[in-house]
């Protein structure tokens, strides 16, 4: 049972934090050059950073390679903003509360910055471990399985829909790469779709979106499969950036070795 000791421990350690955030973000601010922001876009398979007036809509000032440190302080400046104000209502809540709330203030400030810009900030209290258990220990709501269904079941006994998603979450644990079953992703117009697996990327703090498409013999599956992929298209999900599909058919089923090797290939890209 959580009780009022516990809630006021909880304040005290926010507290703390809070304070020391808000004295390192003064420190950043100072060496943070004036009324400008950070803007980021995607080119091609990396990103491009620049230095924007505030009152200005254009791109902004390219930042170089060899200047990436100045993205840095803009990026952990953005981020320790965000984490500042929400630490704070965490604290107003907990002293209204007698449960402490479930959300990550860590992650949730995370959340409210460009993916672009995630890879260039420290998170603080936080090391990788212990993030990669957080963002698996998440709550979300799961597809039913139909009464029908037949069983299929991974090593570690999580429950898929095929033999080819047995063999996908078998080799996601081999490598001991973390991810989440039909985790809901919701675009823009609404729609929310339940990819098969979102793997964490946790040295560049994101997730990329894993579809495996089992059935493509079949015309309709087909042409969904197809329509599904540019809907993920349209809302910024792109194969080898963010995005992960694969195909099977009854003749070329999926390949094994294939997989290891792009998931080997991945993982020296994105650095897990």
């Amino acid at each position: 049972m959580i009780n009022r000791t516990m809630i006021d421990n909880e304040i005290k350690s926010l507290k703390k934090i809070l304070d020391e955030t808000e004295k390192s973000l003064a420190k950043l601010k100072k060496e943070a050059p004036e009324e400008v922001s950070l803007h980021a876009i995607r080119h091609g398979n990396s990103a491009q950073y620049f230095l924007r007036a505030k009152s200005d809509k254009t791109s902004g000032v390219y930042i170089r390679k060899q200047d990436i440190k100045k993205a840095e302080l803009l990026a952990q400046i953005e981020y320790d903003n965000k984490l500042v104000r929400i630490l704070a209502d965490e604290i107003a809540n907990l002293e209204k509360l007698n449960g402490i709330p479930t959300d990550n203030p860590y992650q949730s400030a995370l959340d409210q910055v460009c993916d672009l810009k995630k890879e260039l900030i420290q998170i603080p209290y936080i090391n990788k471990e212990e993030f990669i258990l957080q963002w698996l220990s998440q709550e979300y709501d799961k597809l039913e399985f139909r009464e029908d269904a037949p069983e299929y079941y991974s090593k570690k006994g999580m429950r898929v829909r095929s033999k080819s998603e047995i063999l996908i979450s078998d080799i996601l644990d081999e490598y001991e790469i973390p991810f989440l079953y039909e985790k809901p992703v919701k675009f823009k117009n609404g729609t929310t779709v339940h990819p098969d697996f979102t793997i964490l990327d946790a040295a560049n703090k994101r997730e990329i979106i894993w579809e495996h498409f089992g059935m493509m013999d079949d015309f309709e599956y087909r042409n969904n499969a197809f329509g599904k992929i540019r809907l993920y298209e349209s809302n910024g999900f792109y194969q080898g950036v963010n995005f992960i599909y694969t195909f099977e058919t009854v003749k070329y089923p999926i390949n094994s070795r294939s997989l290891r090797n792009m998931l080997i290939t991945f993982q020296s890209r994105k650095s897990y």
